[in-house]
């Protein structure tokens, strides 16, 4: 019996790239989904934007003036009290919309009870596409180097 658990994992692993991604879902209840020129004009408006990608995808490159709170370590601060005006705009994102993260993360602002949650379903990649505001790894400036002098 156990050759059986074996080999359905060895089919599943085999014919997994071939399954479609699972879209994020368009409608988040108590959430309303922007689009990217939504986004940026929230963006040119001032609000607070939170990536919740993995940090070292944050590092590499995120819009303009995000804020990473990662969605398996740092996005659980928002539920702290006193962590964040509830009536606060937030855009919360992620890659695209074949990511969960953001509709994931933007329902639980929304059930946490932050009243101006906007989910950037395009996400990154889109906002990188149309050469809207970024910061790049590239743009940091590069670490002092530290010499020891005898």
């Amino acid at each position: 019996m156990k050759w059986i658990s074996y080999v359905a994992g060895i089919v599943l692993a085999l014919s997994s790239p071939f399954l479609s991604a699972q879209e994020a879902p368009v409608n988040i209840k108590d959430v309303v989904t922007v689009n990217t020129h939504q986004a940026k004009r929230l963006h040119e408006l001032g609000a607070l934007f939170i990536d919740v990608r993995p940090l070292s995808q944050w590092r590499w490159g995120r819009v303009d003036g995000a804020h990473n709170l990662d969605l398996k370590s740092g996005f659980r601060q928002l539920f702290m009290p006193g962590t964040l005006d509830k009536n606060t705009p937030i855009v919360i994102y992620g890659n695209s919309t074949y990511h969960m993260r953001g509709a994931i993360a933007s329902y639980l602002a929304a059930l946490w009870g932050y009243k101006r949650v906007f989910f950037f379903r395009d996400g990154y990649y889109s906002w990188l596409a149309l050469d809207f505001p970024v910061t790049l790894k590239s743009d940091s400036r590069p670490e002092e180097v530290v010499t020891r002098r005898p």
